[in-house]
């Protein structure tokens, strides 16, 4: 399907409406969009396609922003972005996918190629190749609960916001008992390596006042078999993109 007439309209509310630009007589107005992420692009091609006469400027030497998949390998590998959770019509990204025929692996269901969602599941490794013990990554794991449990106090303490890593810091200083030692450590910090790989940031990054607060979208969740790179691409198509132009904010 060409990717023009996929991204000729606006997705709104999970639904595909006509655009409400009003398309105008020349000279056509312009428009300049800073970065080429999805997010950029998305706009670019709603506006392009609304007549507008539109040009990206992108401070990297390629597309993509978050998005970035690698093909070294002989295979694509999603660097950044790599699922696409809640896969229904009420996540815009959904039916551009399917239109442009993209592959799913489902990773939720019983359809599954993944099995990391339970804490059965878990096969962890030390450094020295030896399986952990199941019962210590379930323990720990009841642990780091326990902990999420008691960061959620700290916050209806605290009317300022703070990381979810100084919130464990506080925490533990109240309840040392819930300290861990030696392995039980180790796999202690493999369970905030999650958090930070759902979050994409670091503890000490993420909020604690909304870490939790999100909306999680019907449909299950699916990894892109040929990465991301496709829908950047539709996106970026016949689009007046310059990379490698960094711009620079002013305050007045």
């Amino acid at each position: 399907m060409d990717p023009k007439q996929l991204f000729s309209t606006n997705l709104i509310d999970g639904k595909i409406v006509a655009s409400h630009i009003k398309r105008q007589c020349s000279p056509l107005p312009s428009v300049i969009v800073i970065g080429a992420g999805i997010s950029g692009l998305a706009a670019a091609r709603s506006l392009c396609d609304a007549s507008f006469e539109v040009t990206i400027l992108e401070s990297r030497d390629r597309l993509g922003g978050r998005i970035n998949t690698d093909h070294s390998f002989g295979c694509p590998v999603d660097m950044g972005a790599s699922w696409l959770h809640g896969v229904c019509n009420e996540n815009p990204l959904a039916p551009l996918i399917r239109g442009l025929g993209l592959t799913l692996y489902r990773t939720s269901g019983d359809n599954s190629v993944l099995y990391d969602h339970d804490l059965e599941s878990c096969m962890l490794f030390n450094t020295d190749g030896h399986q952990v013990p199941q019962q210590i990554v379930m323990d720990v794991g009841e642990t780091f609960k326990r902990i999420l449990e008691e960061t959620g106090k700290v916050r209806d303490e605290d009317p300022d916001d703070m990381s979810v890593q100084q919130a464990i810091s506080v925490v533990l200083n109240r309840h040392p008992e819930l300290r861990q030692q030696g392995l039980s450590h180790e796999v202690l910090q493999w369970y905030i390596c999650r958090m930070e790989a759902w979050f994409a940031a670091d503890a000490d990054m993420i909020s604690l006042k909304t870490w939790d607060q999100e909306h999680v979208l019907s449909g299950g969740h699916g990894l892109m078999v040929q990465g991301y790179d496709p829908v950047i691409k539709a996106l970026a198509k016949d689009l007046d993109i310059r990379l490698n132009h960094r711009t620079y904010g002013v305050r007045f």
